[in-house]
């Protein structure tokens, strides 16, 4: 029986580490941030939602039953095995094995850390710079702010403009919590570790958290008055998103810069032409 040769060898090893190797994303399934990268075949998902970087170097949303609703028209470029990452100016870059440039999502913001959010809505969102976070220790500041409507959050592991996380409940990724407790105390924890508080322990009842569409977080009582809250973002009113990272840090993103509800190629289901008589 011959042997293989040490260069058969080597194309062997290199196969198998690349069918071992995970893609660069470290994050939730439905969350990508800067940084972060889709190999081929890899994919966002939440419930019956994905946007996959399919090896054809097209990025698709495909929404139930594998209906595509949106793509980057990229498939045609003569090229495969194309990577997604999210840059430092919130926008979606694919690249061919190379490192060619070959589509690019949007406008670009200004350079920061951004997010790039599967949505309820079935979209994908790009959203920030980062305006907040855990790690941002005494920006907090206390003020009246006025709110609108509120609604009950619908993804464990974010907070979307005017949804509210009620008295005792939180966010949740991994083995990370992000509770508004019943002491009216907004508790970052891992396990029974106290990672960040918000310091308004028995400040009042029945308190709420709730994002704003100027980008800050508030803690209010059952009376509705403002017990703490975070500055606003420089950017103004937008969507703002609230995301309890991996890392162990909640973040605020916003405002939304691109979605792909408004940009890229939407793709419609087929439709059979009416008959002609």
């Amino acid at each position: 029986m011959a042997i293989p040769s040490a260069s058969c060898l080597l194309f062997l090893l290199s196969s198998i580490l690349f069918l071992l190797t995970p893609p660069s994303i470290a994050n939730d399934n439905n969350i990508m941030l800067t940084g972060d990268v889709l190999g081929p075949d890899d994919e966002l998902s939440y419930l019956d939602t994905t946007l996959t970087m399919q090896i054809d170097c097209n990025l698709v949303l495909y929404h139930y039953k594998g209906t595509p609703a949106f793509d980057s028209s990229t498939y045609d470029r003569g090229v495969v095995n194309c990577s997604v990452a999210l840059n430092e100016h919130g926008q979606f870059v694919i690249s061919d094995p190379n490192g060619n440039t070959i589509w690019v999502s949007g406008r670009p913001g200004r350079k920061g850390t951004y997010a790039a959010v599967l949505q309820p809505d079935k979209q994908v969102g790009i959203y920030g710079p980062v305006v907040w976070s855990t790690s941002n220790l005494g920006s907090t500041k206390y003020a009246m702010v006025d709110d609108e409507d509120e609604a009950i959050p619908t993804v464990k592991n974010t907070l979307f403009s005017s949804e509210i996380i009620a008295d005792g409940a939180e966010l949740t990724t991994r083995d990370y919590r992000f509770i508004m407790d019943e002491s009216c105390s907004l508790e970052l924890r891992k396990s029974d570790l106290y990672i960040w508080v918000s310091g308004t322990v028995g400040r009042g009842q029945h308190c709420f958290l709730r994002l704003n569409r100027r980008g800050q977080l508030t803690i209010k009582d059952d009376m509705y008055k403002t017990i703490w809250s975070t500055d606003p973002s420089p950017d103004g009113v937008g969507d703002y998103v609230l995301i309890l990272q991996f890392n162990g840090q909640a973040a605020v993103y916003g405002p939304l810069i691109w979605s792909t509800g408004d940009d890229g190629q939407i793709i419609y289901p087929a439709v059979s032409p009416a008959p002609t008589y």
